[in-house]
């Protein structure tokens, strides 16, 4: 049973919604909202995993509802609805799993609802996994503390240090790129960058967090920068001026 909330400034759009999600089960709505400002002041009492949020309200914005939920319970899920376009891209910052487009179809709830239920899922099988790290710290130790765990397509993948070219902001959270694949995670690309401390990983630029391991050539670049060729990797990546002073203490230039 998926705990949901509905926040709409328009009674119409609400109960469409409500009509419309009825239908599914795995649903569970447990309020329904036409006051923003009064959902935030609830959203204590119910700590949802997912709500439904429209983005332009009077008063204060879907976003800045969903940043002031985050905060509470940064376990709920979003899906906008909203008649707007424009803010499509944005709202993926804030733990969402679709956009919808007013008026709201039958067809497009379903491909909403069948995300929902994917992604929550996934998010079971994450519990399940909790549950078994306690014995896999036994097996590896100190060691476990440089796993890297990386999602793709609703599945976990364990990394070694050692597999991993960088580190580049998405979002709230980072891409891990490996030679093969590229994978999201939710923890920043700061994150990795105090986790990573002693397994030499360096912060060459705000955007790129590399493998010290992986460089092939340290290329020169005016202004007193340079450029990091990685070893079978196409991108090159650059070295801010901040950081290239950095860089020649660690290479004893």
């Amino acid at each position: 049973m998926i705990n949901t909330i509905l926040i709409d400034d328009e009674q119409l759009a609400v109960a469409q919604l409500e009509y419309l999600l009825q239908q599914y089960p795995e649903i569970n709505i447990m309020a329904s909202f036409t006051d923003p400002v009064t959902a935030l002041e609830k959203i204590e009492d119910y700590l949802p995993d997912l709500i439904f949020l429209d983005i332009k309200m009077p008063e204060i914005s879907g976003f800045d509802v969903a940043e002031e939920i985050m905060q509470i319970s940064p376990a709920t899920y979003f899906v906008f609805v909203t008649a707007y376009d424009q803010y499509a891209l944005n709202a993926f910052d804030y733990n969402a799993i679709d956009y919808i487009l007013k008026p709201v179809s039958h067809k497009r709830i379903d491909r909403t609802i069948q995300k929902v239920l994917t992604n929550f899922k996934s998010g079971k099988e994450r519990t399940a996994l909790d549950t078994k790290l306690p014995k896999i710290r036994q097996l590896y130790g100190d060691g476990f503390n440089k796993i890297i765990a990386a999602e793709e397509a609703g599945r976990i993948f364990l990394l070694a240090p050692s597999d991993v070219f960088m580190f580049t902001p998405q979002g709230r959270g980072a891409l891990i790129h490996t030679q093969q694949k590229t994978y999201l995670t939710k923890q920043s690309i700061n994150y990795w960058e105090e986790r990573l401390e002693s397994s030499n990983f360096f912060r060459c630029h705000k955007s790129y967090l590399v493998n010290f391991n992986k460089i092939e050539k340290i290329l020169p670049m005016f202004n007193h920068t340079y450029l990091l060729k990685l070893t079978d990797y196409p991108e090159e990546i650059p070295v801010s001026r901040n950081k290239a002073k950095e860089l020649k203490t660690i290479l004893g230039l």
